[in-house]
């Protein structure tokens, strides 16, 4: 592949870009503030840049795998940041979970200074990043897509442009969320039941994947919360973070999300005993303990 590309944020998900972007033929280059985030790349050829500027250097695309919104701004505008070490005409893709109106307000500060602003967040989680299987949802400038398709390509199974409208696709992965959230909080509750009740955790599982209520959730997820087992795949930090967005997202809209919420009180809870690094699916935890299943 000729296309250079940047990456800022190394961990779980930018990692995984990166690892697959070197692995396709890509020239790529690296940043994260945390030094054993470039233990996973020992003997690839990742470039290692000392800033944010730095990646952009020489990158026809630069992409952002961030906790939040603030750090996006910082890492993109900041001292040292993107704007000041990319040429004109560079594509930036930010693959983080961010609210739409920061999406829309990036674009127009990249485009005053001659660069092209994608939100590109992608669906699924830290383990299936692993495996390249994401679905990448894009929105922005047609030709900025285009080029750096190959690289969403890359790192995921399905590739979606959006619209050409910036901060359509940070609206659609809030959608994704949601209903995501939803799904797990639901199973967790008639699991729950399932449980009380006496039925086998084995063929309640096998039965749920198998019917009408079968969902990716069940399928990635379903065997470790029976097991009571949480690796933080998307942690409950990060939910909270995301339902904040979508919820914000509905006001802005006036669209009443009540069962956002709902859910945001009950990983609120989950915070409250200090599980905040636990993954969603661990809202099991608090119907299991509702129903003094514990």
């Amino acid at each position: 592949m000729s296309l250079n590309v940047g990456i800022v944020g190394l961990g779980v998900m930018g990692g995984a870009f990166a690892g697959h972007l070197l692995d396709a033929g890509f020239e790529v280059a690296g940043f994260d503030p945390l030094e054993e985030m470039y233990a996973k790349f020992e003997g690839k050829a990742l470039r290692r840049a000392s800033s944010p500027a730095d990646v952009a250097r020489g990158a026809q695309l630069v992409m952002t795998s961030l906790p939040n919104y603030g750090v996006v701004e910082q890492a993109a505008a900041g001292p040292e940041g993107i704007f000041e070490g990319a040429e004109k005409g560079t594509v930036i893709a930010d693959m983080s979970t961010v609210p739409p109106k920061f999406s829309r307000s990036m674009a127009e500060a990249a485009e005053e200074k001659g660069f092209h602003w994608l939100d590109t967040p992608v669906s699924g989680v830290g383990k299936q990043a692993a495996v390249k299987d994401l679905v990448v949802m894009s929105a922005g400038p047609r030709g900025a897509f285009d080029l750096a398709k190959p690289a969403f390509d890359a790192i995921g199974k399905k590739t979606i442009y959006v619209s050409e409208k910036n901060g359509l696709a940070a609206q659609l992965k809030l959608v994704v969320n949601l209903v995501l959230f939803v799904t797990m909080a639901g199973a967790a509750e008639g699991m729950t039941l399932g449980l009380k009740a006496g039925i086998s955790p084995e063929v309640m599982l096998d039965t749920l994947c198998s019917g009408a209520a079968g969902s990716n959730v069940l399928d990635v997820r379903g065997k470790d919360m029976l097991a009571d087992n949480y690796p933080p795949s998307g942690p409950i930090w990060i939910v909270l973070k995301d339902l904040e967005c979508a919820i914000q997202s509905a006001k802005d809209l006036d669209v009443p999300v009540p069962l956002a919420g709902l859910l945001e009180q009950f990983y609120m809870a989950q915070r409250s005993k200090g599980r905040q690094n636990e993954d969603g699916s661990s809202i099991f935890r608090i119907f299991k303990e509702l129903a003094n299943l514990s």
